[in-house]
């Protein structure tokens, strides 16, 4: 019976022709998903194509949140065949806030584009001797490109509203999800003092060492639950020229008080800065 009510939640997400012919094509893994307790909502964002086509854009503005983590909370977070990768004894995760200038399909010119704003977290792992980064979760304040980004890419969407407010020397930021989600910001990005310098307690020795580890980057990974396959989208974009800020509010509730990252697992390491930076995916491969 259990199963029998995830089919048919799996219907209801899916559109119907498109429901009836991926459960013709794919109706044993699908079971299977559903009998592992894969979510039907997992299930079906599972069988529509991800990635289908390159698409490129440009961070006007972008804030990398670094946090240390501890490895136990982020393994447990990730699926089988993808690994935290370790620096001193923690695990790491950036918080990427980010201005997408007209983002697009990459063969379109930049008039068709969209503007919105984005927030990703993306953990620092490794899979099979390969580094780059695993996608937990994303925010995004335009609801066109919030539903396309959660069923056609593996980067985890929601839409969430959010509200920037500028100044030559401060941004702020503020995010409030609902209760459920645990996922609001409450940011004051000071840019006044921004510096090539770490904060004293960095673990990283050189700003060049914290960029190599957290910013150099190329590579995204992903699962798909019902095949039960990894997932791999390459990324090129431009150099960062990074300046580290202060973060002086420095409230994110995923990170400090959430089921995911419970109050002492994760701790805010440094906040780097970038402008003007394109950006460019690749369509999908295949791990295994």
């Amino acid at each position: 019976m259990k199963l029998l009510l995830r089919l048919l939640h799996l219907l209801l997400v899916l559109p119907p022709l498109g429901a009836s012919l991926l459960v013709a094509l794919r109706g044993r893994a699908i079971v299977t998903a559903l009998r592992r307790g894969v979510a039907p909502g997992d299930v079906a964002r599972a069988l529509v194509p991800k990635h289908p086509i390159p698409m490129r854009t440009l961070f006007r503005r972008c804030f990398l949140v670094n946090f240390a983590v501890e490895p136990a909370a982020m393994s447990s977070l990730l699926p089988s065949g993808i690994e935290p990768d370790i620096y001193e004894g923690k695990a790491w995760l950036s918080i990427v806030v980010a201005e997408m200038d007209k983002m697009r399909p990459a063969f379109l010119p930049r008039m068709f584009g969209t503007t919105y704003n984005q927030i990703v977290y993306r953990a620092v792992v490794r899979c099979e001797g390969e580094r780059g980064v695993y996608f937990l979760r994303s925010d995004a304040d335009n609801l066109l490109m919030s539903l396309a980004g959660d069923w056609l890419t593996i980067f985890r969407f929601h839409y969430s509203p959010m509200a920037f407010r500028c100044s030559r020397q401060q941004m702020r930021l503020d995010l409030s999800t609902s209760p459920e989600q645990q996922a609001d910001i409450h940011a004051r990005y000071d840019m006044s003092q921004a510096t090539r310098s770490l904060p004293p307690s960095s673990p990283f020795p050189t700003i060049g060492e914290a960029q190599k580890f957290l910013v150099e980057l190329f590579v995204a990974f992903g699962y798909d639950p019902v095949a039960q396959k990894l997932l791999k989208v390459r990324i090129k974009r431009g150099e960062w020229d990074v300046r580290v800020v202060l973060d002086v509010q420095a409230e994110y509730t995923f990170m400090q008080n959430s089921a995911a990252f419970p109050p002492g697992v994760a701790r805010l390491d440094s906040v780097f800065y970038v402008q003007e930076l394109p950006y460019y995916w690749h369509t999908l491969e295949r791990r295994r």
